[in-house]
Order: structure tokens, then sequence, then C-alpha cells
């Protein structure tokens, strides 16, 4: 009986914006009233749910990559740098030979880190302003169609979900740089304008947009589609060359990252999450994910509308399907790419649910409005009647699956990773003040301790830590072939170490009388700690990044 029951705060938070879409619709907002306060309501709330992450420090995962790059520079100050680090250090230089193959995200990483340095409150401050942007943009399109209030009830329907958090609680993810993408196309669309001419910024905006999204991450690649279909439409009314230009040149780009991992997957076809790239396989773990109620409750909404599109064609005979009733696809097609890219392991509640998760919003959010619009049709509802009509319907709906506390989980996930990197990032100081001749010895426990010992040595190289480092082991075997070739690649490192991680080769002898230090990463604990005889005193550290 519960499930079916609205708390208080729900009926105070519809009751909050049926008053603000009345007190719209009464005073008549205008459009320059509605901007305003959209850009009001983006930049409040993305300071609400991201502001906390303004105090954070640095994190042990991926925040790394930024001091490794700025250690790859001869000079701090140099620019010139930007495209050596570029070729040499990341997928760019690897055409045809990564298994990924993501641009623009390492023409704006590198970048950022040239611009922001070593400095967290610049890099946090350009994840709150990307929010605060994807926020307005959404904001500004939507109200170009439908009411302030349902806009903005959209939008917190849409931050409800708690992989935000993995996305702009943290520096390095490549998400942050497709959602920076997503803004920009939908800040062109919402400029743009049918069967008229429109300025070549538009183009412009939407074009550097798919730019970004698609080479942020593969499976972003469908936004391809777009200046593609507005080449399409408007193939006999586009007659400058400057805008046929613009709309190319992300589809080139496009397709040059599909031909990197097309040469890459023609000659190994397992990706980077160790999954066969096969078509057989992929499509079998596609179709039997289909039964999946994600998909299933999509199919069913998208199968009432074409059921009511048919039955107003036949009554009407208007034997025609107009252009955002066909919206849905797209987003459902956006789904359905999230979970053949990851193998059907997904949804995971992390930053792997974007755009997959946006996807289902926007299908169930939009073919709902469709089906009350084709049933008011029906019903033969005049025009400014069905507007209202629908936007209340809408209301209703999103506040039925809007969860305030959902929304909240996102300013808490802020203030935790604001207190986990400030914790890492004081162990770390306490860490390299630490002058001593102290060997440190790093204890790898499991194959994924892999990426935060690579990590902690890249920013001990940062700051030229010149104290000697060794490898262990564990001698245990893995439960997957994959896992098992991290430990073994980690114990040829041990035995014969690493130059550009300055580990030495593991030498017992070398240990005999001397103190030492020796690093654990969660999940292991202090008792998983080996024992090592020939060190005359063992400093047992666990390092502070889960």
């Amino acid at each position: 009986m519960k499930e079916f029951l609205w708390s208080p705060y729900q009926f105070v938070f519809l009751g909050s914006f049926l008053l603000l879409y009345l007190a719209e619709n009464q005073f008549k907002w205008n459009r320059k009233t509605v901007l305003g306060a959209s850009a009001f309501v983006a930049l409040s709330l993305s300071i609400y749910l991201f502001g906390p992450n303004l105090k954070a420090k640095w994190w042990l995962i991926d925040d790394h990559e930024i001091f490794y790059f700025l250690k790859s520079k001869d000079s701090q100050s140099s620019w010139l740098q930007y495209f050596y680090i570029l070729l040499n250090q990341t997928e760019v230089g690897n055409f045809g030979n990564s298994q990924r193959y993501r641009s623009s995200y390492y023409f704006l990483r590198v970048f950022e880190t040239l611009l922001w340095k070593d400095n967290p409150l610049l890099w946090y401050s350009f994840r709150l302003g990307i929010a605060a942007l994807f926020s307005f943009s959404i904001l500004k399109l939507l109200t170009k169609y439908f009411s302030f209030s349902l806009s903005f009830l959209f939008l917190l329907s849409v931050f409800s979900l708690r992989y935000w958090s993995d996305i702009f609680s943290r520096m390095a993810t490549s998400e942050t740089y497709a959602v920076l993408g997503i803004s920009l196309i939908l800040i062109g669309i919402s400029n743009f304008r049918n069967q008229s001419s429109n300025s070549l910024w538009t183009y412009v905006s939407i074009a550097v947009g798919v730019m970004i999204a698609e080479g942020a991450k593969e499976n972003f690649l469908i936004f391809i589609c777009i200046p593609l279909l507005i080449l399409f439409l408007e193939r006999k009314t586009l007659k400058t060359w400057s805008s046929k230009v613009v709309l190319t040149v992300p589809i080139v780009y496009g397709g040059s990252i599909l031909l990197s991992l097309y040469l890459f997957f023609r000659k190994v076809q397992v990706d980077i999450y160790g999954n066969s790239t096969k078509a057989s396989d992929r499509l079998s773990v596609f179709l039997n994910y289909l039964n999946n109620e994600l998909v299933i409750g999509c199919m069913i909404l998208i199968g009432i509308l074409i059921i009511l599109i048919v039955f107003y064609s036949i009554k009407f005979r208007k034997y025609s399907v107009s252009f955002p009733e066909l919206i849905p696809f797209f987003f459902f097609g956006l789904l359905l790419i999230n979970i053949l890219f990851y193998n059907g392991s997904w949804p995971t509640n992390s930053r792997y649910d974007f755009p997959g998760l946006l996807g289902y919003q926007c299908v169930i959010a939009f073919t709902v409005y469709l089906i009350v619009s084709k049933i008011l049709d029906l019903a033969k509802v005049t025009l400014p009647e069905k507007n209202f009509v629908a936007n209340l319907i809408l209301i209703f709906f999103l506040c039925s699956f809007t969860p305030l506390s959902s929304i909240t989980n996102l300013q808490r996930d802020s203030r935790i990773n604001m207190k986990r990197t400030q914790e890492f990032t004081s162990f770390l100081n306490v860490f390299l003040a630490d002058k001593s001749d102290r060997f440190i010895i790093f204890y790898v426990n499991q194959a994924f301790d892999f990426e935060p010992v690579d990590s902690f040595l890249r920013f001990l190289n940062y700051y030229e830590d010149a104290r000697h480092r060794m490898l262990i082991v564990t001698k245990s075997e893995a439960e997957s072939k994959f896992k098992n070739g991290l430990l073994n690649y980690l114990r040829t490192v041990s035995k014969d170490g690493s130059v550009e991680r300055k580990i030495l080769p593991f030498d017992s002898k070398a240990l005999k009388g001397k103190p030492c230090i020796l690093l654990l990463f969660p999940p292991a604990s202090l008792q998983d700690a080996p024992n090592i005889p020939e060190c005359k005193d063992v400093d047992i550290k666990l390092v502070p990044f889960q």
C-alpha cells in the first residue's frame, strides 16, 4: 500500500509547480523573462548540487593523468608542448592502433591541463560552469515549446539520477566533455528555425557540439546523425557553402574516429573492457537484453503512440508522420546503443549511464506528451486548451517520477567528494613531506590495484620524490584471464623494475637493515600486509581513496 502513497513533500512539490505554471500563464511571461529565469535556475541549481566541489582537492584515480601531462612538459609555461603531449602521450597519436580513440577528450583534457595546471579550484569551477550551461541549454530549448514550469520540472527529473555525481564530482571523465558538447548542440537547436534561413553560428554551435561529444567517447557517435539530418532536411534551402562545410566537418571527423576503431578491431576483436566485439556476440547479448524493463517500457509507450498515429491517420485521412513524432525513436536508439556499447552490463549507477538513461527519460516524457497531444487532437480540442491540458498532465506525470531525495543526494555526493579528496591530498602532502631514506614498497593485493599503484607513482614523479621504490605482487591467481594478465604484467615490473615509473627490481637483499614504508590500497586492509623480514622496520600505510 505504501508504494502507492505520496509523501507530503510530493504534494508540496506538485503544488509549487502548479502555482508556477498558473502564474506563468496569468502574467504572460515574454521570452526575455523566460530566458532570465532559465539562467537563474541553471546557475542556482548547479551551485546547489555541485558547489561543494569547489572546496575539493586531488583524487588518486584519474587525477594523476593531469600530473603526468604536466610532468611531460619541458617547460611549465610553454604551450608549444601541447601537440607533443597530444601525439605522444595520448590515443590521438595512435590512430588505428588503440581500442579507444577519444580525440576530443584528449584535445580538451590536455588543453585544460596546460590552462588550469595543478589548481583544483579552477578544474572544478570549469565543471560547475559546464553543469550550469547544460542546465540552461535544456531550459532554453524546452521553453521554446513548453512552459517554463514544465521545462524546469523536467530538468529536475534529469538531475534525479545518481550518475551525475560521477560526472561532475570528478575531474577526468570523458562524459563531462560530452555534456559540454550536448549543451552546445541543444543551444544550436534552440536557435534553429525550420524552413527559414539560420545564422552560421547556429550551425557552428551544433557542429562543434557534435564534434566534442562524438570525440569524447565512442557511444556518442550517434550524434553524427544530427548534422546528417540537417543537411538532408535543408538540402534545397541551404544555399551558402559555409554552412554546408560547417555541417560536413563533424561528419568527416566522426568518420575518422570510426575508421580508427575499425582498423584496430579488425586485428583485435576485444574491447577495453575485455568483451568480444564480434557482431554476432554483441547481437546475442543485445537480443537477450531486450526483455529488460527499461526497453519494454519504452516499446510499450512507442507502440501506443504508433496505434494512435495510425488511428488518427485513418480517421482524418492524413497519412503522414510529423517530425516530432519521430524524435522518440532517436532517443530510444540512444538507449539501445548504450546497452550494446556496454555489452548488456548496464545500467551501472555510474557515469556510464549517460547518455543512455537521459535518452530513456526523454523517450518516456516526450512520448507521453505526444500520446496526450494525439488524444486531444482526436477529441478536436483547440490549440490553446490542448497546450494547457498537456502541460498540466505532464506536470502531474513528472512530479510522480521526480523524487526530491534523489536530487539532494547529488549535493550530498559533492560533499563526500570534497571530504575524500581533502583526505587523500592531506595524506599525499604528509607522505611527500617525509624526506627520509626509507624504501617505498607498493603491495598489489588484487589485479585492480594496477590503477591506484600507477596513479600514486605519477604523483610521486611529479613532485620528484627521490626515495627508492619497489613492488610486491600477491601470489594468488585471479578469477579471469583479463585480471591475471594485469597481475602477470605487474609481476614482471616487480622483477625487472620500470624506468618510466622509477621502480627498482625487487631485491630483498637491498632492503636488509633498511627502514621501509609499505603502501596498501583498499579494499585491502592492514591485515593483508605481507611480511617483509629484511626491513629494519616497516611503517604500513593504507592509502585513502575509496
